[in-house]
């Protein structure tokens, strides 16, 4: 009976002698402050302790220990930093994290074995606190590996977390990402708030060749793209014989081990805008883009809302990209001038583009909503539901939808105008245009890079042709429209349209379905519906 007792005595009492036990030591898990970091930096402000040596001391351990937590549990002063494979840094909160210091001219965080092919570096996580790139303290000076100085560059990566964390004052690019597979990028806050220079300063650049990523929830304020998919950029070019590849000319600026190459299955839901100025960059060259869905995208920009191009050539491939529930509202003073702002300005070679929800509320100016421009190819563009509520008395002869490429088939349905202030009707739901002006200013202030043909592979030798070629729809469907305060429907002043279908027009009598300019020819129309 004593002994049965004494047996459960001793099984009560187990758990607490386990509460009371000296905790398990795990030599991978590092503490900054009990390793002797000085944390007495700002996030905000810098100063303090340069702790480099100490910091890239730890996360070297994790070569030998074959994985590495470090808990960051205060602000660091570093000039850079490198992390290897299977290497997480957690930071309490945003109060805790990194400052760039003065003169670094280098990300705060690399990977170690940056590379445009293979990717050595694998399972890396980066979990809260903040990156502070410290802008106006670094030189307008390109890095050998990295090229301009950003605040994260991880060239050559596999299995990426970033979550909760902060980016702010990069001196170029928040977060560089280039040959890239399985990222997860969420709750991320982007601020540049310093202005050295308008260069490049994007929140999230992205480059190929890259699959598998993931945003979720992106906020904050970018002087140049919000998020750039700029799979080749300037990277990637055309040689003598037609072949395209890394330009080994544009790597000081975009860094040796930067990669190029196709990209896709790349899901953004959640990005909300403050003061951006320019806020989605898709940009294809020659390398395939693909499977490509971007959603609920909201808040203020100046010029640029979304831009799809393949910059200066003749290119683009891009396959399935699909918009969905877009409402940015255009606020301040304009930060670019080289072109006029838009919302959507559409170019280059595609596949299936499909805008669906997009949304214009209280406009400040006659700008675009969607700006399809001469060099657009396009076998299928769908724009399923278009709202515009526009409360100014004023409003100019802009069209909403600018069509002046190449389309084989432009659905526009579902859509919804209302003008209830506009002194007299005005601008076209979409139309059609000769009118280049706009085009010819943009190449005249690229005047540098733009070239003209026979004069070199670098520039633009085919932007020229664009400034006389005619629109082309082979079908246009234009379907349940309720508009007021429009001139026309359609406007067709450019080109030629081989099929128009309009169907369920609820419009007033001011407003006239269709006006056709002399030089263009409608080759076949059916359906007309109007009420």
């Amino acid at each position: 009976m004593k002994t049965t007792l004494a047996l459960l005595a001793a099984l009560l009492l187990a758990p607490l002698a386990a509460l009371h036990a000296a905790p398990s030591q795990d030599s991978r898990i590092i503490v900054a402050s009990e390793a002797g970091a000085k944390l007495d930096s700002d996030v905000t402000k810098g100063g303090g302790t340069d702790d480099t040596a100490l910091i890239q001391g730890i996360l070297d351990r994790a070569q030998k220990l074959g994985s590495l937590k470090l808990v960051v549990d205060g602000a660091i002063l570093v000039k850079g930093l490198k992390v290897h494979s299977n290497t997480t840094i957690e930071c309490l909160n945003r109060g805790c994290g990194f400052y760039l210091a003065d003169n670094s001219n280098r990300p705060i965080i690399a990977n170690a074995t940056p590379q445009p092919e293979g990717r050595a570096d694998r399972n890396l996580s980066f979990l809260g606190g903040t990156y502070n790139g410290n802008a106006t303290h670094q030189q307008k000076k390109l890095h050998p590996d990295y090229g301009l100085s950003t605040a994260v560059a991880l060239h050559g990566v596999e299995q990426v977390l970033f979550r909760d964390v902060s980016i702010t004052n990069s001196r170029a690019h928040g977060l560089y990402l280039t040959n890239w597979r399985r990222v997860v990028l969420e709750n991320i806050y982007i601020n540049v708030d310093q202005v050295p220079t308008q260069l490049s300063r994007d929140g999230i650049h992205l480059m190929g060749p890259g699959e598998f990523m993931s945003i979720r929830n992106v906020q904050g304020r970018t002087w140049d793209d919000m998020i750039a998919l700029n799979i080749d950029d300037f990277l990637g070019d055309w040689d003598s014989e037609g072949r395209f590849g890394r330009d080994a000319g544009a790597i000081k600026s975009f860094g040796s081990a930067a990669g190029i190459g196709p990209v896709s299955d790349v899901d953004i839901d959640g990005v909300q805008a403050d003061d951006c100025a320019q806020v989605i960059r898709i940009l294809s060259r020659a390398s395939r883009l693909d499977r490509v869905s971007i959603r609920n995208v909201k808040g203020t920009y100046r010029d640029f809302g979304v831009w799809i191009t393949p910059y200066l050539r003749e290119g683009g491939n891009i396959g399935r990209l699909e918009f969905e529930n877009i409402d940015l509202r255009p606020a301040g003073q304009r930060a670019y001038d080289y072109v006029p702002a838009f919302l959507f300005w559409i170019a280059g070679k595609m596949e299936h583009l499909t805008l669906k929800n997009i949304s214009s509320h209280a406009p400040i100016d006659d700008r675009p909503l969607v700006w399809i421009q001469p060099d657009a190819k396009i076998d299928r563009l769908r724009i399923d539901g278009l709202n515009v509520y526009d409360p100014r008395k004023e409003i100019g002869h802009t069209p909403l939808i600018r069509a002046d490429g190449r389309i084989a088939l432009l659905q526009v349905r579902d859509v919804v105008v209302q003008r209830p202030q506009a002194t007299a009707p005005a601008g076209s739901l979409i139309g059609t245009s000769m009118d280049r002006s706009a085009l010819k200013a943009f190449m005249d202030a690229r005047a540098g890079i733009v070239t003209p043909p026979g004069k070199g592979r670098r520039g633009w030798p085919e932007g020229v042709g664009y400034l006389t070629l005619t629109p082309q729809i082979q079908r246009l469907q234009i379907t349940d429209v309720v508009a007021e305060g429009l001139e026309h429907v359609l406007d067709h002043q450019g080109g030629t349209i081989e099929a128009l279908d309009l169907r369920d027009l609820s419009i007033p009598a001011p407003t006239k379905a269709v006006h056709q300019g002399s030089e263009t020819k409608i080759t076949k129309t059916q359906g007309a519906s109007v009420k």
